[in-house]
């Protein structure tokens, strides 16, 4: 891992700037990453559609719980894309195998619940730390950077879950309205043709969301490293390093810098031997605490990792206390107050008191009379009336004073000149009874198959309620399928007619108007 050439700005960031960087690496290698995942995931999730064809939603649920071995593969090319250009899809898709079996046992079984899998990852697939180190590591590293991964985790099962309704929902606004489908919940969730769409819906929802995950737990990890080990900082020295390399000495400045060089920094070979041992004692011998001069940089990093490793440096402690801004301010202002202001503030403190503790005292004294059956006249909910029934449904008015006397008579007549005319006649004052005789509360909201339902649920399922359903079939078949209802089904319609829906009291209308009144019957 050479920092020199990383393809991104390494400095210290908070949480969710460094997940928003992960996002922007995403975006970047984006066409690569869907490659990899579903080069690799899209045979096995047809194998196994083949394998479960009778319960496909099990397909769907094994890749989920196969995704930490299919996110290693996007990881490993995420994370050398970072450090070099050189990188590329047919290098990692080849070494895809290995990435996939490598530790996979103990990454579906004890790993596979943690909800901070993505920041866990690159512990385990690119430090390859196992045991009682990885477990250090992951204390040191999750210090402070644990919420945020467990965070992404959830966000990430939500967007997936979006995902999955929008694909549903898509296809349902693509259902046709006139169609008029009813199903069941029940019914439609245990049919095995919609598990099979709510499988490939998870599926694709699974894809699009995994290259942000990885990344995004990639680019905490990274960004906790950044933090403890001082990458930054390692960057800025190479940085000035290479700009002195780059500028031009004189001879003679030349000359004297490395007569300086070899008078005062060249240590003898016993001093150094002498200063090893001595740094060597030092280091296990010093307390933590202590500061030691003169170590080695072999010494000094086995003395930093001692001491992130003590238990003195993961002591954490939170103290939390109250404190007055500006102290000094406070009392000087509150000397300035007049004795008058102060009383007037005590007596209205005292005064909201009072009133706050009354108001409470009513409410409990309120529920209390609701409780035992008590009305309070002046507290009661005021009774709304019933709702007016609608004038009209699905453009047809409903009014009775708009229905001609005999209405057999009157549909008969537009059966010669418009069969929809007179079918429309006939449904409406089917309508209509329902609507006022029958008090069946109908809205505008409701379809054809909807007001068959509610008509049905209230009789259950009488003949007059057989009936209707048949006139409701044959009008949305010919309104909306276009489909010419016959003469003998009218007929059949006409002779039943009178055995269900009384005449004769409607309105004072003269068999001279019938044709007038019926004709706005079409819809």
């Amino acid at each position: 891992m050479d920092l020199a050439q990383v393809n991104a700005k390494i400095r210290p960031r908070n949480h969710y700037e460094a997940i928003d960087l992960g996002f922007v690496m995403a975006r970047h290698w984006i066409p690569t990453l869907y490659s990899l995942w579903f080069c690799v995931s899209f045979p096995l999730f047809i194998i196994l559609q083949i394998i479960f064809s009778d319960a496909p939603f099990i397909s769907a649920v094994i890749i989920w719980w196969l995704k930490p071995l299919l996110d290693s593969i996007q990881l490993h090319y995420v994370s050398e894309k970072l450090f070099s250009n050189n990188v590329t899809f047919k290098q990692t898709l080849k070494k895809a195998p290995h990435r996939l079996w490598k530790s996979a046992l103990i990454k579906l079984t004890i790993r596979r619940p943690s909800l901070s899998r993505s920041f866990d990852m690159p512990v385990d697939d690119l430090e390859n730390l196992k045991g009682a180190q990885r477990s250090k590591r992951l204390s040191v590293l999750q210090r402070s950077a644990s919420s945020s991964a467990i965070w992404l985790t959830f966000v990430g099962i939500t967007i997936e879950s979006i995902i999955v309704f929008a694909f549903c929902g898509l296809a349902w606004m693509f259902t046709p309205p006139q169609l008029d489908i009813y199903i069941e919940f029940w019914e439609l969730i245990g049919h095995p043709e919609v598990h099979r769409i709510l499988s490939w819906c998870w599926y694709l929802a699974m894809g699009l969301i995994a290259p942000f995950y990885v990344t995004a737990g990639f680019s905490l990890y990274i960004n906790r490293r950044t933090v403890l080990e001082g990458w930054d900082i390692e960057l800025s020295f190479k940085d000035m390093a290479t700009r002195t390399k780059t500028l031009q000495l004189s001879p003679l400045s030349l000359c004297f810098t490395i007569l300086l060089i070899f008078a005062t920094c060249l240590p003898s070979t016993s001093y150094a031997t002498q200063s090893k041992a001595q740094n060597v004692k030092n280091t296990n011998s010093t307390p933590l605490g202590e500061l030691i001069s003169d170590l080695l940089p072999h010494d000094a990093q086995q003395r930093m990792i001692i001491i992130m490793e003590s238990d003195t440096f993961n002591d954490i402690r939170n103290k939390e206390e109250w404190k007055l801004i500006n102290p000094v301010e406070e009392i000087e202002d509150r000397d300035e107050l007049s004795p008058w202001l102060a009383d007037v503030f005590s007596i209205l403190a005292q005064g909201t008191e009072v009133v706050l503790w009354g108001i409470a005292i009513l409410c409990v004294l309120f529920i209390i009379l609701r409780l035992k059956g008590f009305e309070v006249p002046f507290l009661e909910a005021k009774k709304y009336a019933k709702p007016p029934p609608p004038t009209s449904l699905f453009g047809l008015e409903l009014n009775q004073n708009t229905l001609p006397e005999d209405i057999i008579s009157a549909a008969k007549d537009f059966w010669r000149r418009s069969p929809r005319q007179a079918l429309s006649l006939l449904y409406r004052a089917a309508l209509s009874d329902l609507v006022h005789a029958e008090t069946l509360p109908l809205h505008s909201s409701h379809t054809e198959g909807e007001c068959v339902r509610l008509f049905d649920k209230k009789t259950h399922s009488n003949p007059k309620s057989l009936f209707f359903q048949t006139i409701t079939e044959q009008w949305v078949m010919l309104a909306y399928g276009h489909q010419r209802v016959t003469h003998k089904q009218f007929d059949a319609l006409c002779d039943e007619w009178p055995k269900h829906f009384p005449f004769g009291s409607n309105n004072d209308t003269s068999e001279e108007d019938t044709p007038e009144k019926g004709s706005g019957a079409s819809s």
